[in-house]
Parts: C-alpha cells; structure tokens; sequence
C-alpha cells in the first residue's frame, strides 16, 4: 500500500533523510554490512537533490492576493482546466462580486462527451455561484492530431472579438509547457494577438508538462526522488519551463474546500484523482510580451529525449520505472509542440 502525499515537499525530505540514516547506520557496523554502503550514497544523493528542490521552491514561488473585484476571463481548452488553473481565483471574484467568464476553446471528438463534459462544467461552476450565461462552450481548436491552420487563423480572430467584447480586467489562460498540444495553442494564439497596449493582465497557468528541470521544475524533482522510497507517492504542483516565478494565489481554506468541489464534478476525467492531484491553490505565471516561441523548452538537450532514445535500446517497462516522464506532448506523441509547423 502505498501513501499518497500531495503539495507536502518536507515530507519527502524527511523520508529520505530517514532511509538515508538508517543505511549509513547499517553500513557503520563494518563486515558484510559494507554492501549497504552504495545505498546508503544513493539515498544521501537523492536527500541533497530533495533539499535542493525544496530551496528552489522557495526561491521561485511567490504569494499573490486577489482582494478587489475585477473582469476575469478563464480561457481553457477543456472543462476541467479552468477549474484546475484558476478555479479558486473565479470562486474568490465571483464572491467579491466581480465578472468571471469561462470560455472552452475545443470539443472534445469523443461522441456523448461534449455534452456531458459540458454538464459538468456548468455543475463545478455553480460552486461558484455562475450560471448558464457566464460559460461559453466553442469549438475553435483543431482536432487533436491534425494541424489545421486555417482553422487557427479563425480561433485567433474569434479570441480577440471576445476579448474586446468582455473587455477583462485579467485574463488567465494555459501555459505554453509542451504538455498538451490545444493548451499550447492557446497559449501561443493569445500570446500572437495581445500587444503591449492591452490594459489587462495576463497569467498563464502551468498544469502539466514533460520538462524536467534540476533548476525549474523542483516539484517535478521531488516526484522522481520520491519514487525511490517505494511506499510514497508524491504529487508536486506544476512548475512554469522557463524559471519564471510562480504565482501562489492566497486562497483561505474554504475556498480550497471549494476548489475540490468543483473538481469532483469532472466525473468523466476520473473525479477522485484530479481531487487528490489538483487541489493545489491555483499557481499563475505572468506573461511576458514576446514574440511567441517555437518550441516550450528545447528538445534536443532534454530529459524526455533521453527517456525516448533509453525507450528504443532497453525494455520500455524498465526505462519508465527508472525515467517516468509524459511521452511528449499530447496530440504529438514523440516530440514536443512545434508552433511554426502548426500554423503554417
């Protein structure tokens, strides 16, 4: 049985300082106790990796309040990122007494879906006390892996009338991280029509990626390092790819309750697992005015791409247990987003 701990970093160091303890004390006894001294090594190795993270958490992760009403616009691919990305940040305005606007750019293919995954995004919202007209459902993106950028072209067009109708005050949408190809174009597509005289503020919100970064993704370090203790499982909040700093809305207790109410709507996406793994206070990364990249991180030099070359010489089972990582980005399994080819 296995202990699942969630947006608990000092746990895992605990653990493994622990373990590592324990098998130096085994490994001082002398004689054929010595064969617990490597282990022991490894342990130690993976506690300064731990602690390392644990200090990188705390030099990039700042708090943000959120105490005035304001023009939110939650922008999302799908029904369950909203929630997860800023769904503690919609309840809080929403009881402020603020506008909040949820926009789903892409239909899910799957037929009967749509409309349930629609169903529950209209119960998880009623938490917040929104209703029918404060959620728009459309179908802007392109099939999941088929670019079509003509098809972009028109979502860019769409997404800057909606903007200059709601006229928002913040706009939150997905990160661009290489962990989902319609979070990606999102992401860039937003990040292609704002300007510098836009007067909102815009965040982008990191859920899940397969970038692995000794420097930027230490919730992603702790995961790895964790996995060696066998009866914990940690899960880490998303970390941004590219060392920005990471903003931890202050949300109050309530208002987290609240957070997994809504999230235990999403019965279709396995309710109980985005409860027990997203439930975190919602983490922004602003944006910065750029011209969007062509990739999230660089491939060539990345641990996925190591996890994909070990994956063709040695048992695929073995090199996941050893390297876990997301096989790249979701609807371009191999690679990672490549934004120039998927809108030319």
């Amino acid at each position: 049985m296995k202990l699942n701990i969630g947006f608990r970093p000092s746990i895992v160091v605990a653990a493994l300082a622990i373990v590592a303890t324990a098998f130096w004390a085994i490994a001082s006894q002398g004689g054929v106790y010595w064969i617990a001294l490597p282990v022991a090594v490894f342990y130690t190795l993976l506690l300064g990796l731990a602690a390392f993270a644990v200090a990188r958490i705390a030099a990039i992760e700042r708090p943000m309040d959120w105490n005035a009403p304001g023009r939110l616009l939650i922008l999302a691919p799908h029904e369950d990122d909203c929630v997860i990305s800023a769904g503690g940040l919609g309840f809080r305005n929403a009881r402020l007494g603020g506008a909040v606007q949820i926009v789903y750019l892409a239909r899910d293919e799957n037929p009967g879906l749509p409309e349930r995954r629609a169903a529950e995004a209209r119960e998880a919202w009623r938490v917040a006390g929104l209703g029918e007209n404060d959620l728009q459902f459309l179908d802007l993106m392109p099939a999941l892996e088929k670019p079509d950028p003509e098809k972009l072209r028109h979502a860019g067009a769409a997404l800057r009338a909606l903007i200059d109708e709601f006229r928002p005050t913040t706009i939150v949408m997905p990160a661009f991280e290489g962990g989902h190809i319609h979070h990606d174009m999102v992401a860039a597509l937003i990040g292609s029509i704002v300007t510098p005289q836009d007067r909102f503020d815009l965040f982008e919100a990191p859920e899940y990626s397969p970038y692995v970064s000794l420097i930027h993704t230490p919730h992603r370090i702790l995961s790895l390092a964790a996995r060696w203790l066998f009866v914990i499982v940690y899960f880490g909040e998303p970390d941004a790819v590219d060392g920005r700093h990471v903003l931890k809305v202050r949300l109050a207790s309530e208002e987290l309750a609240a957070k997994r109410r809504m999230l235990a709507a999403f019965v279709s996406q396995n309710a109980p697992s985005l409860v027990a793994t997203r439930s975190y206070a919602d983490r922004l990364v602003r944006h910065e005015h750029r011209p969007p990249r062509r990739h999230p991180f660089s491939f060539a030099f990345s641990y996925l791409r190591l996890a994909l070359t070990l994956r063709r010489h040695l048992p695929a089972s073995l090199v996941d247990r050893l390297l876990p990582v997301q096989l790249g980005t979701i609807g371009r399994p191999g690679t990672i987003t490549d934004w120039d080819a998927e809108r030319r």
